[in-house]
């Protein structure tokens, strides 16, 4: 029975050329399927978006094939370059003759469709569906091809929570994991903090290797001055020596030091005066904590400099707080 190759099968083919042997010339008795996959392959370009994407899911499983891991590539790289296109907004819905290998294209109802659709994210929901190895190899490949970076960055985030949705929390480590060292490869101007802190949480969560936490926070200390007080207020790690302290403080003094001093970006008085603004806010939260240390309340004092605040108000009112929850304590020690 001869079987015409197609979008949908051709995982099937492969595999099938791949255990029966069926990849080189041995002779009439056993074809050979490979130049057969790759003729049908000349006419990518004409497939439509929704067979480039179904073609990918059902080749996700032939990494380990390597002898097809160039097809997987071609298929990534036309579906790549179709999203690259200028003015691409929605799926590529053509029609193709498979039997003769002669493609053909409506223009008008493709261009109609177009305009029918708007914005620059419609298709994260169409890859959600890739294993984290060929997503790292996909946006690598979105990068090189120029890729905006706030897109990608926005992509990782909803194909990191989609991929955690209902997932054991090996797969969630090791989809962070992935993410993480992406987020590192982009410009960071074009990574929201808040998903920066939300990952974090997840991350401290999974208690996840200090190695990708350290990463982490490498991101979010030189965007400090773009958050708000809500995301400093991490619950502290459990003391081995009973209840510890409501607040990671030390979460805070570490993003403070990547900000003041991982040049990054500028640090103008601008941008240290909202820090300032959002420390003393923290410092007012924090102070009332009879288990906050008093070289731990100093280091939130001191970790700023003085030309940093226009007003010491809000410092010294964290200050009378913490001494009146401290001295009675020092008093009946």
């Amino acid at each position: 029975m001869e079987v015409t190759p197609s979008p949908s099968n051709m995982s099937l083919l492969c595999s099938a050329a791949h255990f029966m042997e069926m990849e080189c010339d041995n002779g009439p008795e056993t074809p050979n399927l490979k130049p057969h996959i790759e003729k049908f392959l000349e006419g990518i370009r004409f497939w439509t978006w929704s067979e480039l994407v179904e073609a990918l899911k059902q080749c996700q499983e032939l990494f380990s094939f390597k002898g097809y891991l160039a097809i997987l590539e071609r298929i990534m790289d036309h579906l790549i370059e179709r999203l690259a296109s200028p003015g691409i907004t929605s799926p590529n819905t053509c029609s193709s003759n498979r039997s003769s290998f002669q493609f053909s294209c409506d223009t008008s109802s493709n261009n109609s469709l177009r305009n029918n659709c708007s914005g620059a994210t419609w298709w994260f929901e169409h890859l959600v569906f890739l294993r984290v190895d060929l997503l790292d190899k996909l946006i690598r490949t979105m990068l090189s091809y120029d890729f905006d970076h706030g897109v990608v960055s926005r992509f990782l985030f909803y194909y990191h929570n989609s991929t955690c949705l209902g997932a054991v929390q090996d797969e969630k480590i090791e989809a962070t994991e992935v993410v993480i060292n992406l987020l590192l490869l982009l410009d960071l101007r074009s990574i929201c903090c808040k998903d920066l802190f939300n990952l974090n949480r997840m991350a401290v969560g999974l208690k996840m290797s200090t190695s990708f936490i350290d990463k982490i926070e490498s991101l979010i200390g030189p965007l400090l001055d773009q958050t708000t007080i809500d995301y400093l207020l991490l619950p502290s790690p459990p003391s081995p020596h009973g209840r510890g302290q409501a607040y990671d403080v030390g979460f805070v003094l570490r993003l403070i030091h990547i900000f003041l001093f991982r040049d990054t970006f500028e640090l103008n008085s601008n941008r240290l005066k909202r820090v300032a603004k959002m420390m003393d806010l923290f410092l007012v939260e924090v102070a009332p904590d009879p288990h906050i240390k008093a070289c731990e309340f100093e280091a939130l004092i001191t970790v700023l400099p003085d030309t940093a605040r226009e007003s010491h108000d809000q410092l010294y009112l964290a200050m009378d707080m913490y001494l009146k929850v401290k001295l009675p304590l020092c008093i009946v020690l």
